[in-house]
């Protein structure tokens, strides 16, 4: 670039200037300006945690945690077998990439399991839900707890049902209705999916007469609020349904709740539905489910995602989404808002049961996903994610089974995106260090395609693809567009880079696709590559190795809409949805007239 008269808005005309590239740069690619002066991709994948901080020190299972945003803390609650298996809690608090913990305080002085945690953001209070025996039966409780401090205080334990024998509790608040909502499968009652409305008052709670959602064994239930809709909506097996994943909403009004009609979000043959876990997307106001699917006579339990749209007394879903092709167990979830993500998180089983997440971005009715991140190389057990959202972070606790079961807890980031640095488009492929065009702000750019580099990387956990140096990178590919795979590198000897419509391809049960796609050569050698013209229309679609497994991840396909406005997402990619930064309207199905307002 020769001088600053270069930037000026070239009018209806392009406006090319040449950038020195930070990083390799396909063609069509969105790019931030540094303050060197070189150009790099927008991107905002960049994942971390913080050092590992004990809570407990001693074996801490059925962990729970949500944020307290009138004192701005997190609570944990927890079972501490240290302490005769006693039912304890503390409180949190972060602070940059760390987080400290006051003192644990017993709230129930008895072994307690299957417990839920939420937050009362109307009187201001924590409200725990947890089973305990009695030396008979199962008794459901509830108790209240106030934050002060770095400390928090209990009421007296309350019965949650009566004669009812709650397990599998999951608690949600609705801030519409201002109460809280207990589901359960009742093991007093043939095992039936069944809900019920709690009312804090002061440092109790009190709650109306159960109502029945499910009348069949209903375990694994999930819960959280619409705040769009102003709903609870509650996921679970359905014993009644050949053991498939099902989703009810429900309204509450005073003491009570009532529920519209069932419907199926699973319903994968001679199944059953593992641990789920639910959460409301503020930004797309949809509900997203992440569960596991145990095929029987297999030994893989597939971590799969779905997107549901609350609409009156009902729920319809896209369709389920892989976030992880392997076998997994005890999935939590967390909506960033600060990042418009899900943050799920789980034991990766075949990776000695590590504590991963992935990265969740809704879009319509689907969501796509990030590649693995591993957060504890080491056994994890009851991990549970939380929001906070003073500090914007999430927050990991889990029973770190690799320190005694400690309990323990990690701050998670992802760096913020480098979008509202965003300068232009790259007119072709430009290899790190190398001078190329870039279309700038004001004038035209036409999405023409671009060549990717592919490596094969193994980071700890197996072969992994890498895309221009990024490990299981998120493809964005234009309708209309072409794109080269290029497999040159000799680190992809005996791994054909392919494409399918499921993830993991033909490893997880799906097939090749092969609509606008040629392959050339061998990978591994000059000259091998796989290439694509993306259809009109073309499905989501997921990269793979067509001979090892867990290799590959997602290929967004994307269409320019003509006199649409585009704006440049945290990823950068160019949708419709609203963000920070306006790239600019769309003059074709190709080409896009770059914003250069600010």
């Amino acid at each position: 670039m020769s001088n600053l008269t270069d930037l000026l808005p070239a009018g209806g005309g392009g406006k090319n200037v040449n950038f020195v590239a930070s990083g390799t740069l396909p063609s069509g690619q969105t790019v931030a300006l540094k303050t060197n002066g070189q150009v790099e991709a927008v991107s905002g994948v960049t994942q971390a945690v913080g050092s590992p901080v004990v809570f407990e020190a001693a074996d801490s299972p059925y962990v729970t945690s949500t944020f307290d945003s009138n004192s701005n803390k997190i609570v944990v609650s927890y079972r501490d077998d240290g302490n005769s298996n006693y039912g304890t809690a503390v409180v949190g608090t972060v602070s940059g990439t760390s987080i400290s913990f006051g003192t644990p305080v017993v709230f129930f002085a008895n072994l307690v399991s299957a417990r839920s945690v939420v937050f009362d953001s109307t009187n201001n209070k924590i409200v725990i839900g947890f089973y305990y025996y009695n030396g008979s039966a199962n008794i459901g409780t509830a108790i209240v707890g106030t934050v002060s401090g770095t400390s928090i205080s209990f009421g007296s334990a309350v019965s949650i049902a009566g004669s009812s024998v709650p397990t599998y509790i999951s608690l949600a608040y609705d801030a519409n209705a201002q109460r809280v909502v207990a589901s359960y499968r009742d093991a007093n009652n043939s095992d039936y999916g069944t809900a019920v409305v709690g009312t804090v008052s002061g440092t109790s709670i009190s709650f109306g007469s159960p109502v029945i959602f499910n009348s069949a064994n209903s375990p694994y239930i999930g819960s959280t609020f619409d705040s769009n809709a102003n709903k609870i909506v509650i996921s679970y097996q359905d014993g009644t349904s050949a053991n498939y994943g099902t989703a009810i909403v429900g309204t509450v009004s005073g003491t009570s709740i009532s529920f519209g009609t069932s419907v199926v979000f699973e319903n994968t043959a001679n199944m059953n539905l593992g641990v789920s876990a639910v959460c409301f997307d503020t930004n797309t106001n949809k509900i997203l489910i992440a569960y596991s699917v145990y095929v029987f006579n297999s030994v893989q339990y597939d971590g799969k995602a779905v997107v549901g749209t609350v609409s009156g007394t009902s729920i319809s879903f896209g369709s389920p989404v892989v976030f992880h092709a392997a076998s997994t167990g005890i999935i939590g979830v967390a909506y960033d808002p600060d990042t418009n993500k899900t943050v799920i998180t789980y034991t990766d089983q075949d990776n000695s049961n590590y504590g991963a997440l992935v990265n969740g971005t809704i879009s319509g009715t689907s969501v796509s996903f990030s590649s693995e991140f591993v957060f504890s190389a080491a056994n994890a057990g009851f991990i549970a994610p939380v929001y906070d959202s003073n500090a914007d972070k999430t927050v990991i606790f889990y029973q770190d089974n690799g320190n005694s079961g400690y309990g323990t807890g990690v701050v998670y980031s992802v760096a913020s995106s480098n979008n509202t640095s965003f300068i232009g488009i790259t007119d072709a492929d430009i290899a790190n260090a190398a001078s190329g065009s870039v279309t700038i702000k004001g004038g035209i750019s036409t999405i023409k395609g671009g060549t990717y580099a592919v490596t094969v990387v193994n980071s700890g956990s197996g072969n992994k693809y890498a895309i221009n140096g990024v490990e299981q990178s998120v493809l964005n590919l234009y309708e209309g567009a072409t794109y080269k795979l290029d497999q040159s590198s000799g680190t992809n000897s005996g791994h054909p880079f392919r494409f399918s419509t499921t993830a993991d391809g033909t490893h997880g049960g799906g097939s090749e696709y092969t609509t606008g796609v040629t392959t050339s050569g061998v990978p591994g050698n000059a000259g091998a590559y796989t290439q694509i013209v993306v259809a009109s229309g073309a499905p989501t679609l997921y990269y793979y190795c067509s001979v090892h497994s867990g290799m590959g991840g997602t290929a967004n396909t994307l269409a320019i809409v003509p006199n649409s406005n585009y704006y440049v997402q945290n990823d950068g990619t160019l949708t419709t949805t609203t963000s920070t930064v306006l790239a600019g309207r769309a003059l074709s199905s190709t080409s896009i007239n770059l914003d250069y307002t600010t």
